[in-house]
């Protein structure tokens, strides 16, 4: 049940993940010509700004996401309903104080915002716009939490995909016809708004009970918090890994160069995201499966989960260091273009957060909040120190390398205390198998980028499909050769088949 559920969850994940892919790439080429390169930056930047203010939630959704899976588990209505009775009123204070954190930060704008030719109230009512967009998801989206642990995902991602094909049609069609970036965000304010109602409807239709007043034990609200309290400082430092960097380059290097930057992290985040829900489909499988398993079997699904993302992100990886420059070459032109040196951390920083999210997944239904902070905060030190120390000396790729810095440290020391206080094992045969998967990336990546050198460049167009041929046949046959006889293979191999032959 677990396995079916995760495949239904997956295969809507990519289907949307693709399909977003390609919406979010014409959308950017309008954004380009309409508002220019500033206003792509300031869209890079507010975003990661807003992100980063998303910290005022603390941890609450995966504090009652990992209370939820047992309630599931046993079919304990009355419980389920008073865990999202408190989520709700939880998520409407929280929304409260995002907006008035986010109103203080007004008077910083000027600080962070560089090298733009936009008055200050423009930039301002930009700002105010990104801040009711995320301040107005909190009033409907704390409802996704209960099919996501429930192993239901697929649903959303159905919704979601809906809702995305009418945004960037309608987001196209202003910038076109208004080239009003506030009157585009005020349509994906309105839109966003629908998007979550349609999500608690459906939610309301599955679990009617879901709605039945009812509150949640004192004691247990003291529990719940103080799990928050520890999951905020994994939050925190997440956010700093994955939200500081427009801030800092816009900082320390310009508003521009993120509008350049943010036309690479389209693509990576894409990819990113496609990763995410693939691990995130499995996020109710793996809640469930930490709940009744013993530490070797879960050891084995982790090397197995490991090895699927290492196998999808060695190719995807292998493709962002060969193919960034001369597809933004292609879409947005040569003088969009960033130093090799760039792409190749921004790809190898893809390619940690791929192999790490089975491990991080698996920690944040563990219940290991408490000794994971340290961990997190020590991640979150050196990511701003080597950011701001590098970003001052060499630009955009020191805050790159600031970023490095943080994922290769929490990696380590995360692998350690999960396999140490949960599944009471060494964590030794782990270190080994991930190495052997980043030395055998290296390896990949120097043949394929080798023979892409080779291609004539004649022909911009030509060249790059050319490459993307190279690109797709070498890694994968490389991984093929390497791994066929594995028993992660032969696993992945076989459930392949099956479920063939369940759709045949």
């Amino acid at each position: 049940m677990r396995t079916a559920a995760t495949i239904k969850n997956a295969v809507w994940a990519l289907i949307y993940q693709l399909i977003f892919c390609l919406l979010s790439l014409v959308s950017r080429k309008v954004m380009v010509i309409t508002i220019g390169a500033a206003g792509v930056g300031l869209n890079g930047l507010f975003a990661n700004v807003l992100t980063m203010l998303t910290l005022a939630e603390m941890g609450v959704g995966s504090a009652i996401v990992y209370h939820l899976y047992k309630p599931i588990a046993e079919d304990d209505r009355d419980k389920i309903c008073q865990l999202m009775n408190f989520y709700k009123t939880a998520y409407r204070a929280i929304a409260l104080l995002i907006a008035a954190i986010g109103v203080a930060l007004i008077p910083l704008l000027p600080k962070i915002v560089k090298n733009v030719d936009y008055q200050n109230s423009y930039i301002t009512m930009i700002y105010l716009l990104f801040l009711v967009q995320t301040v107005s998801s909190y009033f409907f989206a704390y409802k996704r939490s209960l099919l996501e642990a429930n192993q239901k995902q697929y649903l959303i991602t159905i919704i979601d995909l809906i809702f995305r094909f009418i945004t960037v049609a309608a987001g196209i069609v202003i910038l076109l016809a208004t080239k009003s970036f506030a009157c585009y965000l005020i349509s994906l304010i309105v839109l966003g708004i629908i998007n979550n109602i349609f999500v608690a409807r459906k939610v309301d239709a599955l679990y009617p009970y879901v709605n039945k007043k009812s509150s949640l034990p004192k004691q247990e609200v003291r529990g719940i918090f103080k799990n928050v309290k520890d999951i905020f400082i994994g939050r925190l430092s997440g956010k700093v890994t994955n939200s500081t960097d427009n801030i800092l380059i816009s900082a320390l290097v310009g508003t521009v160069q993120v509008g350049l930057y943010s036309n690479y992290t389209i693509i990576i985040n894409v990819l990113t995201n496609v990763m995410e829900q693939l691990t995130s489909a499995a996020g109710g499988s793996v809640g469930n499966l930490l709940i009744t398993e013993q530490g070797d079997y879960i050891d084995i699904v982790l090397k197995r989960l490991t090895f699927f993302m290492f196998f999808i992100g060695a190719f995807c990886t292998v493709s962002l260091f060969c193919l960034l420059n001369p597809f933004v070459s292609l879409f947005f032109g040569d003088q969009y273009q960033l130093g090799i040196d760039i792409v190749a951390v921004a790809a190898g920083n893809f390619f940690l957060c791929t192999m790490r999210a089975p491990l991080w997944k698996m920690l944040n239904v563990s219940g290991l909040f408490q000794k994971d902070k340290y961990i997190s905060l020590a991640g979150t030190a050196a990511n701003l120190i080597v950011s701001v120390i590098l970003g001052l000396k060499i630009g955009t790729l020191g805050i790159l390398i600031g970023t490095t810095c943080t994922i290769v440290i929490q990696y380590v020391l995360k692998i350690a205390l999960f396999y140490r206080e949960f599944l009471k094992l060494h964590c030794l045969r782990y270190y080994c198998f991930t190495l052997f998967y980043c030395l055998v990336l290296a390896l990949e990546t120097a043949a394929t980028y080798f023979l892409c050198v080779l291609v004539p460049a004649s022909n911009p167009l030509t060249a790059f499909f050319i490459k993307v041929l190279i690109c797709a046949a070498v890694p994968n046959l490389l991984n093929l050769l390497l791994f066929y006889k594995t028993s992660e293979f032969h696993y992945f191999k076989d459930l392949l088949k099956k479920t063939i032959k369940r759709f045949a």
